[in-house]
């Protein structure tokens, strides 16, 4: 009896608060749901015990037939909520990292074999996000971004209380993930010098020649969203990409940066390397011993970033 209790003890602790990383994709049973009354449940099942209890005193045959009827409306609450859950699988999907001091989002994918409604996830300490799923869904959950370097995905939260309200039903999921935050980029940079880099920022009106279509990153511009192929697309904006025309080049050296702390060059690096993203130049970064050779393109800025990212 000791050892089983013990188990049941170690099972409910490893649910609440799961120490290893769960395997995608993750089904959810009867083993990982949890059951409880919301607080209009309880107000609920209040207010049958009196109808019951006035039922009982004046003997009341009506009484008791809407008393029962309530109550099994009830049961048939808590067995919705909980199926509302149940076979449901979750998975990680595409990730979108962020500047510190904004926010990343992390994606789950959500699939089922049964509509489901008002399913609420939530990574811990991140905003709640509602979502309906038919068949399929993917769900970008958002967090802060606190500082620059690899974020783990916390722990996530699914609960619903559909469909009255009644009832609410959670479990918990740990997945194996992380997700990148960029240095904050500083709002007024000085301009690059011969010190920091060779070469001359090219007009942002200066015409290039079409390459063609990626899907668009925070960092790009309004003007080079393509609206109308867009348009096509139900939830993917793209952006217009351009050869971008080889000339003379920028290299940008951390220790030619001006700031007073190392956060404040990497700020400072940052943001000269949006704005020769934005630009089109062809841009190089040396961080200390680490040398990115110029390039230019949505890749080079991205392992730029990460560069600075996970300087130290």
């Amino acid at each position: 009896m000791k050892s089983f209790l013990q188990r049941r003890w170690q099972w409910l602790r490893d649910m609440l608060s799961p120490q290893q990383a769960d395997i995608p994709p993750l089904r959810l049973n009867q083993r990982r749901i949890y059951v409880l009354p919301t607080k209009a449940g309880l107000m609920y099942a209040t207010t049958l015990v009196l109808m019951l209890i006035g039922s009982i005193n004046y003997n009341l045959s009506l009484g008791y037939a809407l008393t029962f009827l309530l109550a099994g409306l009830g049961v048939i609450a808590i067995a919705q909520s909980f199926r509302n859950l149940s076979g449901l699988k979750l998975a990680p999907a595409r990730h979108t990292p962020g500047f510190a001091g904004g926010q990343i989002h992390f994606g789950i994918r959500l699939e089922s074999q049964r509509p489901r409604a008002g399913l609420l996830l939530q990574l811990a300490g991140g905003q709640a996000s509602t979502h309906h799923v038919l068949e399929h869904d993917t769900a970008q959950l958002t967090l802060p971004a606190t500082q620059r370097g690899w974020q783990t995905m916390p722990r996530l939260t699914i609960r619903s209380s559909w469909p009255l309200g009644l009832i609410k039903a959670w479990s918990h999921a740990r997945f194996d993930e992380r997700c990148l935050i960029y240095p904050t980029p500083t709002a007024q940079a000085p301009a690059w010098s011969a010190t920091t880099g060779t070469g001359q920022r090219r007009s942002l009106n200066e015409p290039d020649d079409f390459f063609g279509l990626r899907p668009h990153l925070s960092t790009d511009l309004l003007q080079h969203v393509a609206w109308k192929s867009s348009a096509r697309l139900e939830e993917q904006l793209l952006s217009k990409q351009f050869a971008t025309e080889q000339g003379e080049t920028i290299c940008f050296d951390l220790a030619h940066t001006p700031g007073a702390t190392l956060e404040d060059k990497l700020s400072v690096l940052t943001r000269w390397v949006l704005d020769a993203h934005a630009a089109r130049l062809s841009y190089g970064l040396r961080l200390g011993g680490q040398n990115l050779p110029p390039a230019a393109g949505s890749e080079h800025l991205h392992a730029c970033l990460q560069a600075l990212a996970l300087y130290r």
